[in-house]
């Protein structure tokens, strides 16, 4: 294992704050990822062999209780959330915390970081550190996802996974998966072989609509989507748990992949009669959202028309622009 990295590598790149920051406004008030509205009151769930899920944040996140210790999967939107997480966590264990491992950059699954331990063992993608340092330095990006991204430069991360990899953690086996940008390009699914439990992060989310959210901007792609979907398919797994919603059994999971690639070639279809985006739009009609961010056939329609993205400037695929 590479050094130790405090304060994640991963505060996301772009203007994102939106679901969590659109939320963002969450932070006054706090409306969660989930959108919900009311107080911050977080909810225990049980899975498999130790391992358990949190909801009533900005975001869902998940802990192991392993031998030594627990390693958390994501942090929650800012440092009072992430204390609350951490007092939740005593609640079910009096073991310590001493590893946090983030599934993509996004502020409601990294805000929270700084609140953790100084020597927190923090895992990340790769593409977080210049997703982190991006945000931070955007003079357009929103006043509160500045503040947040830039108490993330503290330290920047010490250990990075740049394709799968596979690590023993408290005595556990954890698989960090990384097959394709599919949400973003700093994406990590977190496998558990024996409990045969996935956590996500936002490669699922399953109260946002039928269709994945896809950030073009900071490297998501449908295309990288699909295959990060059927590599997590492809596990020995029986629960998906998503950076939103509630859960996802193999079947759900099944349908929903199902859906996204039959959307997919509808839209490359019409790219290729050479279709204007309102055309598309139009034919392709999809539900409302609240979400302050491109809509699949919206990113997919760039994807197929500008090319396969690149982790561009922070925060860029709002529906403003």
């Amino acid at each position: 294992m590479t050094k130790p990295f405090r304060n994640v590598a991963l505060r996301r790149t772009r203007r994102l704050v939106a679901a969590g920051l659109a939320l963002a406004a969450a932070c006054a008030a706090p409306a969660h990822a989930q959108f919900n509205h009311g107080p911050f009151v977080l909810e225990v769930h049980a899975l498999n062999g130790g391992v358990y899920w949190l909801t009533g944040g900005a975001a869902n996140t998940g802990f192991i209780v392993g031998d030594q210790g627990v390693v958390v999967i994501d942090a929650q939107m800012s440092a009072d959330n992430a204390r609350a997480q951490l007092a939740t966590i005593a609640k079910v264990t009096p073991k310590p915390v001493n590893t946090l491992v983030i599934t993509h950059s996004d502020p409601d699954h990294i805000g929270g970081a700084p609140a953790y331990p100084a020597d927190t063992v923090i895992f990340a993608h790769e593409n977080a550190r210049s997703q982190i340092q991006a945000a931070a330095a955007d003079p357009n990006g929103p006043p509160v996802s500045r503040a947040t991204y830039r108490a993330l430069l503290n330290d920047l991360p010490g250990h990075t996974v740049g394709a799968t990899e596979t690590v023993t953690l408290n005595g556990v086996r954890v698989v960090l998966g990384h097959v394709a940008p599919a949400h973003s390009s700093a994406d990590l699914f977190v496998y558990l072989p024996d409990q045969k439990v996935v956590f996500a992060g936002d490669i699922i989310t399953t109260n946002f609509g039928q269709y994945p959210i896809i950030h073009y901007d900071t490297g998501g792609s449908s295309l990288g989507w699909i295959a990060a979907v059927k590599a997590m398919l492809a596990l020995d797994a029986d629960t998906y748990v998503p950076g939103h919603g509630p859960i996802e059994t193999r079947a759900m999971l099944q349908v929903r992949l199902r859906d996204a690639e039959q959307r997919r070639e509808q839209i490359k279809a019409l790219v290729n009669q050479n279709k204007s985006l309102a055309e598309v739009k139009a034919t392709l009609p999809e539900e409302p959202t609240k979400l302050p961010f491109l809509s699949f056939v919206e990113s997919t329609y760039m994807e197929l028309t500008r090319g396969y993205p690149p982790a561009a400037a922070p925060w860029t695929n709002l529906r403003s622009k």
